[in-house]
């Protein structure tokens, strides 16, 4: 996951590109640094030669003229949606993640993990652009190098599933990592249904 200063730094990225305004036939730049949704805020710099200008509190400003002059300011959450929805709106949306859960020492999905299953498919044809990140887990009940291959063999069938509804195979990567990261901590050969599982993550 991205963390709060690299969110922010994100959007202040975004909003770099761009407000260019006329102004006696010379363009001029301006940054802003927005709070993440969390209310916490990053830091950036902007750099103009060898003079640097840090932002480091929420909805403050930097504008770099023609002659590298940096004037620093504030901006209302007004002139934000007025001058800067349009690049607002082409974030993409958050990550967000789902856990499938199988049979033991099968490839099947559980009935409960049914609902989960349809709203991934959802998110995934919601999403203009998606990366889709399929992680597929173990509990301890037989031979790791056994867990190893099955929890492969989870993620690749929901890879496969992702692909049927239209998602191209360019677009997933999966991967299995067996008993090794377990979500609920056991011995060998416990048969727990949170470690039998897939997590996914669409970006």
């Amino acid at each position: 996951m991205m963390d709060n200063r690299r969110r922010s730094v994100l959007l202040a990225a975004v909003l770099f590109a761009l407000l260019l305004t006329v102004a006696c036939s010379t363009a001029r730049t301006r940054v802003v640094l927005l709070p993440d949704k969390d209310g916490t805020t990053g830091a950036i710099a902007v750099l103009q030669g060898e003079k640097e200008t840090v932002l480091d509190a929420p909805m403050t400003s930097a504008e770099v003229g023609a002659w590298g002059q940096v004037e620093k300011g504030a901006v209302t959450p007004d002139e934000i949606q007025q001058k800067f929805s349009q690049a607002l709106a082409a974030q993409p949306p958050d990550p967000i993640s789902f856990v499938l859960y199988f049979e033991e020492g099968t490839t099947v999905v559980m009935p409960e993990s049914r609902g989960t299953l349809a709203s991934l498919f959802a998110e995934v044809d919601a999403r203009q652009a998606v990366e889709v990140q399929v992680t597929g887990h173990t509990d301890t009940v037989g031979q790791k190098e056994d867990n190893d291959h099955l929890s492969t063999k989870r993620a690749e069938t929901i890879k496969q599933m992702l692909i049927e509804k239209g998602l191209r195979a360019s677009f997933i990567r999966a991967v299995g990592r067996g008993e090794r990261q377990l979500l609920i901590p056991t011995v060998d050969n416990v048969a727990e249904i949170k470690n039998r599982r897939v997590e996914v993550i669409v970006r």
